[in-house]
């Protein structure tokens, strides 16, 4: 997938990030709190008897009560009141908005700024981190599930060079039989060495050339990964071995300019003797 879409599509994702009708209820929350303070809610607001307890029936029928005082007929500076409180009871008399309502007033509602193109938290949600951490442990699990695969694929692998090797044995593994080994055409051949039905790498002795070292080769060679060795553990331990050698640099960059300064300092002071 090319940069730009993925950038178009992230952006598309934040842009799109409230429904129109969250919007709506986001703006009569903002401009409750900016007017009567920031414990307001649309219960609160249009001053229900049973508050949360109150039913899609009592709600309306609440409207039509508060109608009788706040109606714009009755007075017209009642009508930016009398929009929102039809407003309020029109969310909250429908089982979904109101749901959705109650979400964000127990979790907390967006802030608005023009600048960052509407609303948007300063904050993340604690139901956020939970999915972080999901996150983190799911592709934990593959890391591990992706190193015993590769454990299993490098034993296998070992063993079918050894029956390779095996099958030109005619000693029957009885003997001592020499190969050599030529991975690609540009490295230099490798000598094997087939002793009573074990295989052995022969590299060169630096301290007796007539001996060279023997290594056996075996799939038991191949450590087998531990929960250890997955991602959960090993990256925060990479992490902290990054941030220690950075921290034992600068140290050392401080002293060798301490050394530096301290240097230039005696040599200025040799100089005026």
């Amino acid at each position: 997938m090319k940069l730009w879409l993925v950038a178009i599509t992230f952006f598309a994702t934040l842009v799109y990030c409230f429904s129109p009708q969250e919007i709506e209820v986001f703006h009569l929350q903002h401009d409750l709190v900016k007017k009567y303070g920031s414990e307001m809610n649309f219960y609160k607001f249009l001053k229900l008897k049973d508050g949360k307890q109150s039913n899609s029936k009592q709600i309306i029928k609440n409207l039509r009560r508060l109608s009788k005082k706040y109606h714009p007929d009755k007075n017209k500076k009642y009508r930016k009141l009398y929009e929102r409180l039809n407003l309020a009871t029109n969310i909250l008399s429908n089982d979904e908005r109101r749901k959705n309502y109650d979400y964000y007033l127990k979790n907390g509602f967006p802030d608005y700024d023009f600048s960052k193109g509407g609303y948007f938290f300063t904050r993340v949600q604690p139901k956020t981190y939970i999915i972080l951490l999901f996150c983190y442990m799911a592709m934990s699990v593959i890391h591990y599930g992706m190193l015993r695969l590769q454990y299993t694929s490098n034993r296998r692998r070992i063993q079918d060079f050894i029956d390779q090797c095996k099958d030109m044995d005619d000693t029957d593994g009885l003997g001592e039989k020499r190969l050599s080994f030529q991975q690609h055409p540009e490295d230099d051949p490798k000598e094997l060495l087939i002793k009573f039905g074990d295989v052995y790498l022969l590299e060169p002795n630096p301290n007796d050339e007539a001996n060279p070292i023997k290594t056996k080769l075996s799939p038991d060679t191949v450590d087998m990964p531990t929960v250890m060795d997955c991602m959960f553990f090993r990256l925060p331990v990479w992490f902290f071995n990054k941030l220690t050698r950075r921290n034992g640099k600068d140290e050392e960059m401080v002293d060798s300019n301490k050394n530096k300064s301290k240097a230039k300092r005696n040599k200025n002071k040799t100089k005026c003797q």
